[in-house]
């Protein structure tokens, strides 16, 4: 090795290591700032530095996400959707090589789920006339998409188990952020975005979405509404999941 790339891996490392003393600065700063002004509702340091581990982007980014997540900015714009009829439910989703690929289902059919006030179900058909929607791939139903169905990165499938989706993630950061956590198993459910055109309560006091009104995004997250949904990495053109060896 010459001097001048040693030079070069030295001022990389030193680079490296300076962003990291930044961020753990300023999520230190972050976690300080939101205990003095929420003193009834404290964080740590360590619940904060392992959210920003869990998030995709440029550490910018990632700040800002929990910034306006511990100032409820982020909770808000949900209630907000909620309030015009959007709704978001889990699902399941799986990793691949390059091309990346993200695959999994999105909604599982008949699947009761207790939403907190009342239980839940999907009936078998509710996505018909869905799958031309404009849908989008979020990471927690927000952010830039990472695929979308109008320029065909995203597909959508309507079987017998539930509403299945497969995305070709972009090649940013974001992009490669997700598909490294859903392949390590950081994240493994999936959710929806959508609207409800028809719904009726059951014999056993559960509530069933026959029809989705519009389907908006489909999305990998931290926490979905349905537990038994997945996601997963897959090889491009085959079934076969990605082993932790193979990245």
């Amino acid at each position: 090795m010459t001097t001048a790339i040693r030079l070069q891996a030295i001022k990389a490392n030193n680079m490296e290591d300076n962003i990291k003393g930044a961020v753990r600065r300023a999520l230190k700063n972050i976690s300080r700032q939101h205990n003095q002004n929420n003193p009834k509702q404290k964080t740590t340091f360590l619940a904060v530095e392992m959210t920003y581990e869990s998030l995709c982007g440029t550490p910018q980014e990632r700040i800002k996400q929990i910034r306006e997540h511990l100032s409820g900015k982020a909770e808000q714009r949900k209630k907000e959707a909620e309030k015009k009829g959007v709704n978001y439910r889990g699902a399941e989703v799986r990793a691949a090589g390059k091309p990346m690929v993200l695959e999994g289902y999105a909604a599982l059919y008949n699947e009761v789920t207790n939403l907190g006030s009342f239980e839940e179900r999907i009936a078998p058909g509710a996505f018909a006339g869905r799958l031309e929607d404009d849908v989008r791939l979020l990471l927690n139903h927000e952010g830039a998409p990472l695929a979308r169905t109008k320029n065909g990165t995203l597909k959508l499938e309507d079987d017998d188990k539930g509403l299945f989706y497969r995305a070709e993630i972009i090649d940013t950061q974001a992009g490669r952020d997700l598909y490294a956590m859903v392949q390590r198993g950081n994240i493994t459910q999936s959710s929806f975005g959508f609207t409800i055109e028809e719904q009726e309560i059951d014999s056993d006091g559960v509530r069933v979405i026959n029809k989705v009104g519009r389907l908006l995004d489909v999305s990998p997250v931290t926490y979905p509404a349905y537990e038994a949904t997945e996601v997963h990495a897959r090889k491009e053109g085959t079934t076969q999941e990605l082993e932790d060896s193979a990245s």
